[in-house]
């Protein structure tokens, strides 16, 4: 925050000042017509004549006018006396009458009285050093993208123009501009100018010379750019503000033992506790008070400084905050040694919540609040439990309706190319990774043991045979041999492949005849299969774990035994999208 110490409106009233202070060098007190001889009376004019030619013409002796009326001349603005004495104003008798050795030397500037370009650089120095342990302000300077250097550059040069030290130009940036987005409120300018005062009354002590008048001039000068810095004039449009700034948040935080802090809150939870018990609490507490003033405040997480002592305790340039996947990486409970799952998060948040409200903080606050920690989540996490957190996945339902076709009959040799598949086009999303898989097919085929069904994911890489002949104990899948069940299949009973389903695929159809139909005849219901590849490829839709969801998979359908033509009616995939890697 760049704060330049000058309006043209306060240079003149602080020229008038001193102006006021010091009479011009060399000057006379009294006035021009207290020196003029009035002759606007009835006194005979030729009185004043000067006396004898042998006196010099500056010679006093003239006699006064005999008209009572005129006033008896006091000086004379024709020529100076010779006699001292007649003339305070007049010093010794030299060779030139102008010469006068009681001059007033010139009066003080202001830049003398600061001492100069360097007692203005020490004030700056001074200043700075009072905001930076100022925590109502100094969130907007303890940031490592500041040029500090160019602050106090500008500072120096703003106040060595109002100050009129000789060759000094503020050519940096205006007012409005340097604090344009910085949202400014006027607590935080009021705080900014009494730091401002105190370094001043301080410099004030080594340079005695400058006076409280001046001290006045360059305060009211600050004053007069609130318009150009205050973005905030009441203090409320931030959650930052609102809150009470820095100091209330970092009371909010808060430390164990300062009870009804959020700390302490969580210091005293036995659920979550044990991931604490070697924190650092100093810088524990800086950081998360940087933390949630980052929100919209000017404190930016991350790039903290080394601060004077005392402030932001813990955390510098060295040692900044760390993000959230490394500050909470491989972090476990010493009281049952498991990492951070969402029941943990919950007693997180649980805590902070009931400080928020200890402390008074709005409802429409605190939302906005939590809704910067909700989405740290899945940060905060330990890896298995990431996709705990909420909008970390979401189902995926693609059907493929009325396909109407058959795959070639007694074509299946093992391989996709002899297959019927059927694209399944899944969006892409940045949910994207593969926490399960659900197949639904209709079909409609006289003879269930006919068939193979697979699934193929977009990326070709992995494949599942769901279905492999029913019934047949195949010694290979290439498509040869004959047997199995002779049931049947209809469309109107579609069969659901699904880990962890009740029944074995492989034992579709078992105990049903010819023409019977399966999921009807034998009363099976719902009609779901764990997966069964036989020879196939592939173990269950676990194997899909991982994987990216979007793109087209495939949904193969085979046929080994001629005569019986199958049709394949519908496909419907059920993806389970996660945003983390189930994997890690």
């Amino acid at each position: 925050m760049t704060y330049r110490i000058t309006l043209h409106s306060t240079i003149t009233l602080l020229g008038l000042g001193l102006l006021a202070a010091c009479p011009p060098a060399g000057g006379d007190t009294d006035s021009a017509t207290d020196t003029e001889v009035d002759t606007s009376t009835t006194g005979d004019p030729t009185t004043t004549a000067p006396g004898p030619t042998t006196d010099p013409p500056t010679t006093t002796t003239v006699d006064p006018p005999t008209s009572t009326t005129v006033d008896p001349p006091t000086s004379t603005t024709v020529e100076p006396t010779t006699d001292p004495t007649t003339d305070p104003t007049v010093g010794p008798t030299t060779d030139d009458p102008s010469s006068t050795t009681d001059e007033p030397p010139p009066p003080l500037t202001l830049c003398d009285k600061l001492g100069g370009e360097a007692g203005i650089n020490d004030l700056v120095g001074a200043a700075i050093g009072v905001i930076l342990a100022d925590d109502k302000v100094n969130g907007y300077f303890l940031n490592s993208d500041l040029d500090a250097g160019n602050l106090v550059t500008c500072l120096n040069k703003q106040l060595g123009e109002l100050a009129t030290c000789p060759g000094v130009v503020y050519d940096c940036a205006d007012m409005k501009t340097a604090h344009a987005g910085l949202g400014i409120g006027a607590d935080d300018f009021m705080d900014f100018a009494v730091d401002f005062s105190t370094a001043l009354d301080a410099h004030q002590q080594a340079h005695p010379e400058l006076t409280n008048d001046d001290k006045t001039a360059i305060m009211g000068a600050l004053a007069g750019m609130a318009p150009d810095i205050v973005e905030d004039p009441n203090n409320d449009l931030t959650v930052y503000q609102r809150v009470g700034r820095k100091p209330a948040i970092k009371a909010l935080v808060g430390k164990p033992g300062e009870a009804t802090s959020f700390v302490d809150n969580v210091a005293n939870n036995a659920a979550i506790n044990g991931f604490f018990g070697a924190s650092d609490f100093d810088r524990l507490n800086t950081c998360l008070t940087r933390q949630v003033a980052g929100i919209d405040g000017p404190i930016k997480y991350g790039l903290e400084v080394d601060a004077p002592q005392g402030v932001d305790p813990g955390a510098g340039a060295a040692n900044p905050c760390l993000d959230m996947v490394t500050s909470h990486a491989g972090l476990v409970d010493a009281n049952d040694m498991i990492g951070i799952d969402i029941n943990d998060f919950g007693a997180l948040v649980g805590d902070l919540v009931t400080a928020m409200n200890t402390f008074g903080v709005a409802q429409s606050d605190q939302d906005a609040i939590l809704g910067v920690l909700g989405p740290l989540c899945g940060d905060i996490l330990a890896p298995e439990f990431k996709n705990q957190c909420p909008g970390s996945s979401k189902l995926e339902t693609v059907e493929v309706p009325m396909i109407n076709q058959s795959p070639p009959d007694n074509g299946y040799n093992g391989m996709p190319a002899s297959m019927l598949c059927v694209d399944v086009n899944v969006p892409a999303d940045e949910i994207d990774f593969v926490q399960s898989v659900e197949l639904t097919v209709a079909v409609n085929h006289v003879r269930a043991s006919d068939l193979t069904i697979k699934v193929i994911n977009p990326a070709g890489d992995t494949v599942l045979t769901v279905l492999s002949r029913p019934g047949l104990a195949e010694p290979a899948d290439n498509g040869l041999g004959n047997g199995g069940t002779q049931a049947d299949l209809q469309a109107a009973f579609p069969l659901t492949f699904k880990d962890g389903a009740a029944n074995d695929a492989e034992q579709m159809g078992a105990g049903l005849g010819n023409t019977q139909v399966i999921c009807k005849d034998d009363n099976i219901a719902p009609c779901e299969w764990a997966p069964s590849p036989g020879a196939g490829p592939g173990a269950s839709f676990a194997d899909f774990l991982g994987s990216t969801a979007s793109g087209a998979w495939k949904v193969c359908f085979g046929d080994s035994v001629p005569v019986a033509i199958g049709v394949v009616g519908n496909v419907k995939l059920v993806i389970e999208r996660v945003k983390y890697d189930p994997t890690p």
